[in-house]
């Protein structure tokens, strides 16, 4: 899968996101491509689990992955590509954000777990979604050059997604 990822980076154009790009494949397609403008690769370097501070790699800037809309303006990003192990803690507003910040493709890779609710969650918002697999890996293409997004419709997701995992926790507790 790291392949693919790596012919997909070669492709791009314009400006590109990166969050939680941990591989040194990756990171070298990424420095080779001429056509990438603005490159902002956010890594993950705390010690503590589900920690919202990311880090600018060549600046060292703390960014909040909750808020990430203020950082990077609305629909400047022409691609986005996030680690969905970094990013799966925050997918109730990493979705939203993801929509908000990209105007071109947003890729999700990792290996697979609650893929469906994720798949579920950025078709609210648009249809053009691809996923490739291989045995444990995935990567998933959200294309969002044609997705709406509305305040009232994210705070009504936002609810819902609450909801829904608190009712989860619910039955966890119960469960057990």
């Amino acid at each position: 899968m790291e392949n693919n990822l790596t012919e997909y980076i070669k492709n791009m154009e314009g400006n590109l996101l990166g969050i939680g790009i941990d591989s040194e494949k990756l990171k070298t397609a990424i420095t080779k491509n001429d056509k990438i403008v603005n490159c902002s690769l956010l890594e993950d370097n705390s010690k503590k689990p589900n920690q919202k501070k990311l880090v600018f790699r060549q600046r060292m800037r703390k960014v909040n992955i909750k808020k990430m809309k203020k950082v990077f303006k609305k629909k400047r990003m022409d691609n986005v590509v996030a680690n969905y192990k970094i990013t799966s803690p925050f997918m109730k507003t990493f979705i939203r954000d993801s929509i908000y910040l990209s105007k071109g493709i947003v890729y999700i890779y990792g290996e697979k777990t609650d893929l469906e609710t994720v798949m579920k969650r950025y078709q609210r918002y648009t249809k053009d979604i691809k996923l490739e697999e291989k045995d444990d890996k995935f990567i998933l293409i959200i294309d969002t050059s044609n997705a709406k997004n509305n305040k009232i419709k994210d705070i009504g997701y936002w609810w819902a997604d609450t909801f829904t995992s608190f009712v989860d926790f619910l039955t966890l507790i119960l469960a057990n």
